[in-house]
């Protein structure tokens, strides 16, 4: 209830019922009673990309501490037909947790086709990333200012899997591709 009594103080008092509906928001989400966020667990069950890692997973593995899962595209939905999840930090209430996006693509051999059909920029490269499933690369575009990691594509068995983190400074996509390969292992791990 710091945090929201700080937010309450802060206020002008124009804003006054703008900042108690935020420290309430705030104090709510902080301690895991949004009705929301519960709603998105919930249908974070029914996604077979967000079953691949739960929220304390993603926590772990990235050591950002504000995680929360995300459903997006159910099946069908998503890239080549996959499904999506998103992990990111709430936006009231503290933790670090720059987004994290998954997209599973089950049955179409996506890794392959994606190298084999998509015809890249002449300034891009497919980045080999040994060790993760049965083929692995990074499709790496040179830009000034990237918002996101370039796309980890990687394939196991009969899945397909695409990884990516925004990148919120003072993280860079160097210091954040290892947190990516790890997020993809860990996936790979649940459908191998």
């Amino acid at each position: 209830m710091a945090r929201s009594g700080r937010t309450f103080r802060s206020c002008r008092l124009v804003n006054t019922i703008v900042c108690i509906a935020a420290a309430a928001l705030s104090a709510t989400a902080s301690e895991g009673f949004w009705p929301v966020e519960q709603a998105a667990q919930a249908n974070a069950a029914k996604n077979p990309a967000c079953a691949l890692l739960s929220a304390d997973e993603v926590r772990k593995i990235t050591g950002y501490p504000g995680y929360n899962v995300s459903p997006g595209d159910l099946p069908g939905q998503g890239v080549a037909g996959g499904s999506s999840c998103q992990y990111a930090a709430p936006a009231f209430g503290d933790g670090k947790g720059p987004l994290v996006s998954l997209v599973l693509i089950e049955g179409k051999n996506w890794t392959a086709e994606n190298r084999r059909l998509i015809k890249l920029p002449a300034a891009c490269k497919r980045e080999p990333a040994p060790g993760i499933g049965d083929d692995a690369y990074f499709e790496v575009c040179p830009t000034p200012r990237p918002i996101r990691t370039s796309p980890l594509y990687v394939k196991a068995g009969a899945k397909d899997l695409i990884v990516q983190m925004d990148i919120e400074a003072p993280d860079t996509e160097a210091t954040l591709r290892p947190k990516v390969i790890a997020l993809a292992n860990a996936a790979v791990a649940k459908f191998r």
